[in-house]
């Protein structure tokens, strides 16, 4: 009977020792190290989405904080409160008045984490007599919006 083939020789250098484990402190510093890898990537995204989301308007309300009243030959501010969503960015407005053509296009810079802007419009009456107008704030820029509300002058004389 032809004896059984020798086995195959080992392969040098192959040994069957079990694999060390890493030390604990080597452990926790690689966990430590990935946490502040994933934090410092989580705080440059939300910094990058700030900065490239874009400025909306979520509202506009048009005021007039000190009326004329009975008073004559007098400038009363028109006062157009714009909400944003806080984002930095340009508004581009401008002002119709009733009694006069259009007024010429403005811009007004909005900061990063500001909510709200004023736009104002100073309009002067004089004589006498009494008027009732409109002051209207046509936003062109980030998105149009038109809002208006009426400004009374009575001078008695």
């Amino acid at each position: 009977m032809p004896a059984a083939p020798a086995g195959a020789p080992a392969w040098p250098g192959a040994t069957t020792t079990t694999r060390r484990r890493r030390p604990l402190w080597r452990r926790l510093v690689s966990l430590v190290s990935s946490l502040l890898t994933l934090v410092l990537v989580g705080v440059v995204g939300f910094y990058i989405w700030q900065r490239l989301s874009p400025l909306e308007v979520e509202g506009v309300t048009v005021t007039v904080p000190q009326p004329a009243g009975d008073r004559c030959d007098v400038t009363v501010n028109v006062v157009a409160t714009v909400r944003t969503n806080g984002r930095g960015g340009v508004i581009r407005y401008q002002w119709f008045r009733s009694d006069a053509p259009p007024g010429a296009v403005l811009t007004e810079q909005v900061g990063s984490g500001q909510r709200t802007a004023e736009l104002t419009l100073k309009w002067t009456f004089s004589g006498t007599g009494t008027a009732t107008e409109t002051a209207t704030v046509n936003l062109l820029e980030p998105s149009p919006l038109q809002v208006g509300t009426q400004v009374a002058y009575r001078c008695r004389g």
